[in-house]
């Protein structure tokens, strides 16, 4: 096509989603390891207060929206779809590339090129799309595209470029997840992990409809989030195994304001304004994601949805999902502006402003076994909370050293309370730190303690049986050995002090 040439209207023509037979429930945990689930404190969920979008810091309104789920043990999580003992991800996938080529009403040989996204497939989690392309019969050329949580996007941005070209006038794109192929039963991570697929043929549709603008931005900075490593799983098999990273508070650190880039930027590239999207549709990792979208962009929470309590986190497939149960539920339609946003860590960040066109969708998913309501809600309230708290190593060090813990464990009081949203009289510093801090948060404090105070905590004590009141005495000998370790003649002039070490 000439750079002169008017683009050509391109984009989702049929869309289909695929999910494996098991809706694994909370009871799962609770019944094969009780003593994974956690007693949670009996608090109540704080309301708060209506933040402008636009006033407040990234962290901040990440933290009050994580709040009211720290008293639930699965953070949210209702249910999650998994594979079964005699399921394989590349029937999975299958199901859903086979279903959006019928709601196309397309051969497979009228297909011209495949892009394929394939996340912790049963091949060691590596990609498939060899066996996927033969296994659906495709002659076409095809290749892997990898962004995590992103991929979607990304491949629908290259499959439009494809066609523009004139190259190219079917392109079916499959992504998938599967996320039980990469935790531990036995870690909390997997409370949040689901498996699904979804495809989608991208071609040309009527004047005016198809994707209008992109924006994509590098989100390197969220390097290290999730570790992975090679284990034998219990049966003896070679596995890649995910878990929290000790970067992983960069995702809180970072969302609003990749969220607020891509968004308002792609709005602009497609000459409109926010006001003007008719729904939005955001990847929803987290029961709270779609939450902080939300009041990061300043628009109404009824112009999105959550299907997180239904499927937990599956990855790239979420937008396919969400776009799926929109149209299903009518709340977008033929001619609908929408604008698709993605989160993938240490890939990149992606949003797309499309007018829906005339979609074929594919089977409806199973129903969640349990009753939950996706809509997004924002409550308000006038209590006050406390601010953000500062200290440092030589505040610490100028008070008199029986006053030292104390100011410590104030400081520590302080910053779970502000972003807890609750008052201070209500951490209790001898209950563990699991019961008030996820782990994004518990990396996030984690870093403010190192950076405040100059300092290393490990991050094994911040996990297991440790309280405040084990952490606020270990922060005071580091900071001790820290101040003597700094001073050239410490035997002298140093004061005498009782270390716990």
């Amino acid at each position: 096509m000439s750079p002169f040439s008017t683009p050509l209207p391109i984009g989702i023509r049929s869309l289909a989603i695929s999910f494996p037979s098991v809706i694994r429930t909370n009871d799962y945990w609770q019944q094969k390891y009780p003593e994974m689930v956690r007693s949670q404190p009996k608090r109540s969920r704080k309301n708060r207060a209506a933040i402008s979008g636009t006033a407040d810091c990234g962290f901040d309104l990440w933290s009050q929206e994580v709040a009211p789920y720290l008293s639930d043990s699965f953070r949210g999580s209702l249910e999650r779809r998994v594979l079964g003992e005699n399921e394989s991800s590349l029937a999975v996938q299958c199901r859903a590339a086979t279903e959006a080529l019928a709601a196309a009403k397309l051969d497979v040989r009228e297909v011209d090129v495949a892009i394929a996204t394939s996340l912790f497939a049963d091949n060691l989690g590596m990609d498939n799309t060899p066996q996927l392309t033969q296994k659906l019969g495709l002659n076409c050329p095809a290749w892997s595209l990898e962004s995590t949580c992103s991929s979607a996007l990304i491949a629908l941005q290259n499959a439009c470029a494809l066609i523009q070209t004139g190259e190219y006038q079917n392109a079916l794109v499959i992504v998938s997840h599967f996320g039980s192929n990469t935790v531990r039963e036995t870690d909390t991570l997997a409370w949040s992990l689901g498996d699904g697929a979804g495809a989608f043929v991208v071609a040309q549709l009527q004047p005016n409809q198809g994707v209008l603008a992109n924006k994509v931005v590098s989100t390197a900075d969220t390097h290290g989030a999730y570790s992975h490593q090679l284990e034998i799983d219990p049966f003896g098999k070679p596995r890649i195994t995910t878990q929290t990273g000790e970067n992983a508070s960069s995702l809180a650190e970072t969302a609003v304001d990749f969220v607020r880039t891509c968004c308002q930027e792609a709005a602009v590239k497609a000459g409109v304004s926010l006001a003007q999207i008719d729904f939005f549709v955001f990847n929803t990792p987290t029961a709270w994601y779609a939450n902080v979208c939300t009041r990061a962009l300043d628009i109404e929470p009824e112009r999105t949805l959550n299907l997180y309590p239904y499927y937990g986190n599956i990855g790239p497939v979420f937008p396919l999902a969400n776009l799926n149960h929109a149209a299903r539920e009518e709340k977008i339609q033929e001619n609908s502006l929408v604008l698709v946003y993605t989160n993938g860590a240490s890939a990149t960040a992606a949003a797309t402003v499309m007018r829906w066109g005339d979609v074929a969708l594919g089977t409806a998913p199973a129903p969640p076994l349990t009753s939950c309501d996706t809509r997004v809600r924002l409550q308000e309230t006038q209590t006050s909370y406390p601010s953000q708290p500062t200290l440092s190593k030589t505040k610490v060090l100028a008070v008199v050293p029986e006053k030292r813990q104390q100011i410590i464990q104030d400081y520590l009081i302080a910053w779970l309370a502000h972003c807890l949203q609750c008052l201070p009289d209500e951490i209790n510093p001898d209950r563990p730190l699991t019961m008030w801090l996820d782990s994004l948060m518990t990396f996030f404090l984690k870093s403010r303690i190192e950076v405040d105070l100059e300092i290393c905590v490990p991050i094994e004590k911040f996990f297991g049986n440790n309280n405040l009141t084990n952490l606020t005495q270990l922060i005071l000998d580091r900071v001790i050995l820290s101040n003597l370790a700094q001073s050239t003649n410490c035997n002298e002039t140093s004061e005498q002090e009782t270390l716990n070490l």
